[in-house]
């Protein structure tokens, strides 16, 4: 027996990447770690938390509030990308739900973006690894606007871009500036919790689910739909 928890309706699906699509953070943290490491310092999984959802040059103003960094920020984001770049040239392997999800989103010819605050060359190391770049109807970066999440500008660009009205579109994301981000834009949002984020508040969800895998996909006349459900023994 399948209980069905809740439904949300839209005509567009905008993805967050990391966390969502990919189980990105141990890799990002790797990277960081690998870097701050060459100055002495040592970066936490709890220091970690707070650069969820953020821009690269977002993040590293918070590291340098943490730790006493030697250099100019900017001095480091080179480096960081070479760094990042060269872990997601590995064979990537996509979130639990992720590979289905999408493809089922596109045979019924959803229109889907990808809105995240990483670098562009990330994201397209990062969808060219998981062998899913061509899902992709737009993709915006970080670097494509002006304040990063939590602020609302990313996903308004996105719908703008997809031709699509923000409250017709559904977001997926998994850390709380994401959330914030797309429910500011006026989007239904549906929350992934991750191991990293399940402390977290993911306040502006309207779902929240463990994995991609627990939504399900439909279509009627009316448009699309994806609900929440948890098979009852």
């Amino acid at each position: 027996m399948t209980e069905v928890r809740a439904t949300l309706r839209f005509q567009a699906v905008i993805f967050d990447m990391d966390g969502v699509l990919l189980d990105s953070e141990p890799l990002h943290y790797e990277a960081l770690s690998a870097v701050l490491a060459r100055e002495g310092h040592e970066w936490t999984r709890k220091d970690n938390e707070r650069l969820l959802g953020t821009t690269v040059v977002d993040s590293f103003r918070v590291i340098a509030e943490t730790v006493p960094l030697a250099h100019p920020i900017e001095s480091y984001i080179p480096v960081y990308d070479r760094q990042v770049l060269d872990i997601l040239h590995r064979p990537l392997t996509p979130a639990p739900g992720a590979l289905p999800l999408i493809r089922e989103l596109r045979r019924l010819s959803v229109p889907m973006a990808v809105a995240s605050s990483s670098l562009r060359s990330w994201i397209d190391a990062t969808l060219a690894s998981l062998g899913i770049a061509d899902f992709f109807r737009v993709i915006v970066s970080g670097e494509d606007i002006e304040n990063g999440k939590p602020a609302p500008d990313i996903y308004l660009r996105t719908a703008a871009i997809l031709g699509n009205e923000p409250n017709v579109c559904l977001a997926i994301e998994d850390a709380p500036n994401g959330v914030l981000s797309a429910h500011a834009a006026g989007m239904q949002v549906v929350a992934v919790r991750t191991p990293y984020t399940r402390r977290l508040p993911l306040v502006g969800a309207a779902l929240i689910v463990s994995s991609l895998e627990d939504l399900t996909v439909s279509a009627n006349q009316n448009g699309c739909s994806v609900a929440v459900s948890s098979d009852l023994t």
